[in-house]
């Protein structure tokens, strides 16, 4: 029992350091691309491995959604985010945290 919760804790452990690495990396490429770009997007981008439209412009403070179009289409031309449709609905996917997530 105690080799399994040894295993679990270092597995875990090498998973979150795997993300917090993805996240720095990600951030100063995010920070050298784009000017508006920060730490709060960032974190947001990483709260789970998808995101909508919604939650980086609540993040941003921005309402319109012309200008939360060209938000997103910055992020998807700088591989941060890729696009995927479902039905009607539109996600932003964070393939590197799906990757590590995924193992």
């Amino acid at each position: 029992m105690l080799d399994a919760v040894e295993q679990t804790s270092y597995l875990t452990s090498h998973l979150v350091e795997d993300i917090m690495n993805q996240m720095e990396l990600t951030l100063q490429h995010g920070k050298s691309k784009i000017k508006w770009y920060s730490k709060e997007i960032n974190e947001a981008i990483f709260s789970q491995p998808y995101i909508k439209a919604k939650t980086i412009g609540k993040t941003l403070g921005k309402t319109s959604r012309t200008t939360l179009t060209k938000y997103i289409d910055i992020l998807v031309e700088q591989n941060i985010l890729r696009p995927k449709r479902d039905g009607i609905e539109v996600f932003y996917i964070n393939e590197d945290l799906l990757r590590i997530l995924a193992g």
